[in-house]
């Protein structure tokens, strides 16, 4: 009686935590989105309609400006169309112009709970950047698009053609697409080390690259920074254990610089705007001879458990996919397949956010 009496209390306690907390809320219609701390978290079915399917979002925590969350789903079907984009969007870090940004810390930790061997999906950063200071995701005041894929299974690749290899940024190695989407123009870093499980890095060292090596102009405002996943087919569970974002401005450090007290010498400023120079960087031409591999699809009985990042297996080489423009819409052409259209991305998503702001 004593037992069950005091387990009865302590279960009580750690639902009330939970609930307290605002975690372990799950999503489940096709544009639910939920407030997650410094984030907004929203499932994104955005191409579900061309496939067969079932998707469900869960937020797990929050805690100051960090997030965890999960998404389970099962896509068949259409397998040049991506179905969803299960993702959270950080509030506030948007509105200075990339010119004015002097550091964008970010980790991401995640790993796949289970995935199936037939698995095509992304798991990738999305950053908008455009003319004004603010706007909507994937609309008429986006300019660029910039993604850099953590993962890329089942050789699903990214819009364009390859302009660069052996890119090294953030302390990995990516194959760099460039291409035309809608209005918007899109980066694709793409990794070349298979799944990149905890990433940390300095996302000002894409910004400036792209500034200094490929023609973005400094004066864009950098309008959202969205983190999640892209299915075309297949089964999955993917788990972020911990994800953050920050950017900083030299406004934000000039600010947070103290005075210099009357018997000291004056402090001076951090130069930090000068560690995020692209001169470090180097990037072999796309004809050059070294040949740039993407994670394969894991080998093993489909929807094979996978764990924590430290137990997933070595995976071969894969080719990768093309998608080439058409109009205002894209066509994803994987490896001798054939071609389909895929929807301008994430349309929707601006009336969502608006009911958070």
């Amino acid at each position: 009686m004593y037992r069950f009496h005091r387990a009865g209390l302590v279960a009580t306690a750690l639902f009330w935590f939970v609930h307290a907390a605002g975690a372990q809320k799950t999503l489940s219609g096709p544009n639910d989105c939920t407030a997650a701390g410094a984030y907004t978290l929203c499932q994104n079915l955005w191409g579900a309609s061309t496939g067969v399917g079932s998707q469900s979002t869960t937020l797990q925590s929050t805690s100051g400006n960090s997030v965890s969350w999960s998404t389970t789903y099962q896509w068949s079907q259409s397998p040049n169309n991506v179905k969803s984009y299960a993702n959270v969007y950080h509030n506030t870090a948007k509105g200075m112009q990339l010119q004015d940004i002097v550091t964008a810390p970010t980790t991401w930790q995640w790993y796949y709970q289970s995935a199936s061997s037939d698995l095509a999906a992304d798991v990738s950063y999305d950053i908008w950047t455009g003319i004004p200071q603010s706007g909507d995701p994937a609309s008429a005041a986006s300019s660029y698009e910039i993604m850099i894929w953590l993962s890329d299974r089942g050789g699903v690749g990214g819009i364009g053609n390859v302009v660069a290899q052996n890119l090294k940024l953030g302390g990995h190695t990516w194959t760099l697409k460039h291409g035309p989407n809608s209005n918007w123009d899109v980066f694709s870093f793409i990794t070349a080390e298979g799944d990149i499980t905890n990433f940390n890095a300095d996302l000002n060292d894409f910004f400036q690259y792209l500034i200094n090596q490929q023609g973005v102009a400094k004066t864009q405002y950098l309008q959202a920074i969205q983190s999640g996943t892209e299915p075309f087919t297949g089964s999955g569970n993917l788990v972020t254990t911990n994800f953050s974002v920050d950017v900083s401005t030299s406004a934000d450090q000039t600010s947070s610089i103290p005075s210099p007290s009357p018997s000291s010498p004056q402090s001076s400023p951090s130069s930090a705007a000068n560690s995020h120079d692209s001169s470090g960087t180097t990037a072999s031409s796309p004809g050059d001879s070294t040949t740039v591999s993407s994670s394969a699809s894991p080998t093993g009985p489909a929807n094979s458990t996978e764990g924590p990042p430290a137990s997933q297996p070595t995976e071969a080489p894969i080719e990768v996919g093309i998608r080439k423009a058409s109009g205002p819409q894209c066509i994803l052409q994987l490896p001798e397949q054939g071609l389909s259209k895929r929807r301008a991305k994430r349309s929707w998503f601006g009336p969502i956010l608006r009911l958070f702001r």
